[in-house]
């Protein structure tokens, strides 16, 4: 009899408990973008998260991903995967992936696109057109980022053209397919804008004073990974001061900057925490790449790079 009154008490309470939980439905909207409705395309980015619900209208070009001699998998289907359809690949080669032929050298036309984001994932599907051919395929945009260009982009990287461009001291591929890192601050200028194939796409081709042409990237915006322009260099500086905005626009990051100036530096920390002591205000900024700020009342007091 004890030990019934001893399993009722259990059960009861376990009852009590899941009673306390409080349970978030997940959120696994799908929304759907055409022609119609579709965002206004600023063509200041590529094919990516910032841009996908923009996309419908556009024409992308399949210039191919780095060493896709096996295919690619898990990325073109001939059904929605997004919206419940059996997960067929495009063209299966018999091994689970599209033959690179198949796609690469390929001009498409956006039909639609389709997200959906619930607690734990983000999705894309593109409805493509294949131009030539008239094939519609279904592409996940996740697992190959960066092995399509939109034409709408490109275009729009030719704004560069012209402009002086100062080095961060990153590495670079030359023309010729050395790589090099440019001394910090040495300057570039714009020349022209190329798409290679089987590559990371669309880039900006920079020469030095010395003659050398070098690839960059564009990040979106008017920023540029591997340079800062003159351009930039002088709003900041503006904006900030001489000292602290060259220093942002190299994306450096010292004592006594304010928390605006770290995330122009910088970008959104990943993580923050805050804690109040004697009246006084201390933040913990966390980021990628093993950074980490410190502020007091708002401003930079230590700054760590692991």
């Amino acid at each position: 009899m004890k030990t019934i009154s001893i399993l009722i008490l259990f059960l009861a309470a376990g009852l009590h408990a899941r009673a306390q939980l409080n349970i978030v439905p997940k959120n696994d909207e799908l929304k759907e973008y055409t022609v119609q409705n579709a965002q206004p395309y600023d063509s200041l980015t590529n094919v990516d998260e910032r841009s996908f619900a923009a996309l419908p209208g556009q024409t992308l070009y399949m210039h191919g991903a780095r060493n896709d001699s096996q295919g690619y998998y898990d990325t073109f289907f001939t059904g929605n995967f997004l919206a419940g359809s059996e997960r067929q690949i495009y063209k299966d080669d018999g091994r689970g992936n599209t033959p690179a032929e198949a796609v690469v050298g390929k001009y498409y036309e956006v039909l639609k696109v389709w997200t959906r984001r619930d607690y734990l994932t983000a999705g894309c599907c593109l409805l493509l057109r294949e131009k030539e051919s008239g094939d519609e395929v279904y592409f996940n945009p996740y697992l190959q980022p960066r092995s399509m260009t939109c034409l709408g982009y490109y275009e729009k990287l030719k704004r560069y053209i012209g402009q002086v461009f100062f080095s961060l001291a990153k590495r670079v591929e030359t023309e010729d397919g050395q790589i090099i890192t440019p001394p910090e601050g040495a300057e570039y200028r714009c020349v022209d804008v190329g798409l290679k194939m089987n590559s990371d796409g669309a880039f900006l081709l920079m020469e030095g004073k010395d003659g050398v042409r070098v690839e960059a990237f564009s990040i979106g915006g008017d920023e540029v990974y591997e340079f800062v322009s003159a351009a930039r260099i002088a709003s900041l500086t503006e904006r900030y001061g001489e000292k602290y905005g060259r220093q942002v626009a190299f994306r450096k990051v010292d004592t006594g900057m304010t928390r605006e100036m770290v995330i122009a530096a910088w970008g959104e920390p990943y993580h923050k925490s805050e804690n109040k002591m004697e009246g006084k205000t201390l933040e913990s900024w966390f980021f990628s790449d093993d950074r980490y700020v410190g502020l007091l009342d708002g401003k930079v007091y230590d700054v760590r790079i692991y």
